[in-house]
């Protein structure tokens, strides 16, 4: 297992985060293959690694092989959200001939009318732009004959192709491919979380919420890929630092929206994530995509300690904004208290009570063995009589201040209390290095304290056991052996 220390200091998308993976290591023949067992087609890949600011790191996109992204949901509501713009302007010179029966509406006029098409000469100019919204304009000049009479006009209009796929459409695709439960469950979570925020900004009920085809396909494998890569990585905690949003607004296909976006906003609803804005960047940073799978991996804003760091990882967005655009995350192991140096003699920890009347020895031992590992710096229990003359054990727990929530999530989890009292208290300790020494036995690790002119030596056991374990001896004679050398 391993723990995820994610700094969002440019923001949250798909395409981030999915790209930060990547570059963390994870498997990407894994992704291809899983991502094979989606009913799903008109997409590929594009993974590839370079430097932005001279710092190398992973893009990540799901092209879409029509050259179109995101339409989002259908109706009225052009949803511009997802990790590229794209401005498609198409120009039509064409002459029409109409007999089949269709109905306009523009702007405050409706005219119904029968014709038939006869395309002759097309002109079309593609303009892209990478970064998030979605426009598709086409303007045409035909001529119409309708009934007898002829006549030419001018007409612009949001266009788009494709079917559409409703929340349930969705689901039964996620659910009937071949992955993981692990990537089902976490991936439905993140669609409907995405589709209640549509829901909730347009008023509608969520059943009636769809996406376009192109969209969805979009959506589905992003949200799909972070979690075939989650699980490749073995991450059980994350830890983040503020997301940073945009400022000002952005222009979309119904109209301009302030940032942070509505579907945003609303995703923010009833949770504690800090955020930020940047007013020197005038544009969206974080997408729907990209904090509904932030929310979906439960982050804790703390800073990590009794972690040792073991990759730092970048995965870059599309915006264009003046400033390193990118999210940043760093892979830690669990290290426990007595291997970390000590260079200060005071510092402030907390300890943490609770009594426990309902467990079995066996499960006490697991629990301490547990927030050892997890990097306790002290854990003991302490046999006590509750009322009514029942034995119970006290436990004792001392922490790093930033690891308060962490040991709580573990407390309320692995032990049956449902509450405990906690306090700041202030220490002195002795400074802690260590030195690796030869001896007829092998290589050993020492750990030396000191507080002035006192010093203390000892063994690490890890190192006089594997010792016993390769020669046979008993652990006893290696510690009286190793002393006698070293001392």
């Amino acid at each position: 297992m391993s723990t995820l220390f994610l700094e969002p200091f440019s923001g949250l998308s798909g395409d981030m985060l999915n790209a930060l993976l990547l570059d963390l290591g994870a498997d990407r023949k894994h992704l291809e293959e899983a991502l094979k067992t989606i009913s799903l087609d008109g997409y590929h890949l594009h993974v590839d690694r370079i430097a932005k600011s001279s710092i190398w790191g992973t893009d990540f996109d799901v092209h879409m092989e029509h050259g179109e992204k995101d339409h989002g949901i259908a109706g009225d509501f052009d949803h511009h959200h997802h990790d590229h713009e794209h401005e498609h302007h198409h120009h039509h010179e064409h002459e029409h001939t109409h007999e089949h029966a269709h109905s306009h509406a523009h702007e405050e006029h409706t005219h119904e009318h029968a014709h038939s098409h006869a395309h002759e000469e097309h002109t079309h100019a593609h303009t892209h732009e990478h970064s998030q919204p979605h426009e598709h304009h086409h303007h045409h000049d035909h001529e119409h004959t309708h009934d007898g009479h002829s006549h030419k006009h001018t007409h612009s209009h949001h266009h788009h192709h494709g079917e559409v796929r409703g929340l349930k459409e969705i689901e039964t695709i996620i659910l009937s491919s071949g992955v993981s439960d692990f990537v089902k469950e976490k991936s439905l979570e993140v669609f409907r979380d995405i589709a209640q925020a549509e829901a909730n900004v347009h008023q509608m009920p969520v059943e009636e919420i769809h996406f376009h085809e192109v969209g969805a396909t979009d959506s589905i494998i992003d949200i799909m890929s972070f979690f075939i890569l989650w699980e490749t990585l073995d991450i059980d905690t994350v830890y983040s630092t503020a997301v940073t949003e945009g400022s000002g607004t952005i222009t979309v296909a119904h109209g301009v929206m302030p940032v942070p976006v509505p579907a945003v906003m609303q995703l923010r609803l009833g949770t504690a994530i800090p955020f930020s804005q940047d007013f020197d960047i005038h544009t969206e940073l974080v997408t729907p995509t990209g904090l509904a799978l932030f929310k979906a991996i439960r982050p804790i804003f703390a800073q990590p300690s009794n972690l040792t760091a073991t990759k730092v990882g970048y995965g870059f967005g599309k915006r264009d904004t003046g400033k390193f655009n990118a999210l940043r995350g760093t892979l830690l192991v669990k290290s426990t208290h007595s291997h970390q140096v000590v260079t200060s003699h005071n510092d402030e920890i907390i300890q943490i009570d609770t009594t426990i009347d309902d467990q079995s020895g066996e499960e006490l031992g697991y629990i301490m063995s547990l927030l050892l590992e997890e990097g306790a710096l002290d854990v003991h229990y302490t046999p006590v009589y509750t009322k009514k003359n029942r034995p119970a054990t006290h436990l004792t727990l001392l922490i790093q201040e930033g690891d308060l929530e962490r040991f709580t999530a573990i407390l309320f989890k692995q032990t049956s209390t449902i509450g405990f009292r906690y306090q700041n208290v202030q220490r002195k300790v002795m400074t802690r290095t260590f030195q690796t020494q030869q001896t007829s036995l092998g290589a050993v690790k020492v750990k030396k304290n000191q507080y002035g002119t006192f010093t203390k030596s000892t063994l690490e056991y890890e190192d006089c056991a594997r010792i016993a374990h390769e020669t046979g001896l008993s652990i006893q004679a290696v510690y009286q052996q190793l002393i006698k050398e070293l001392h």
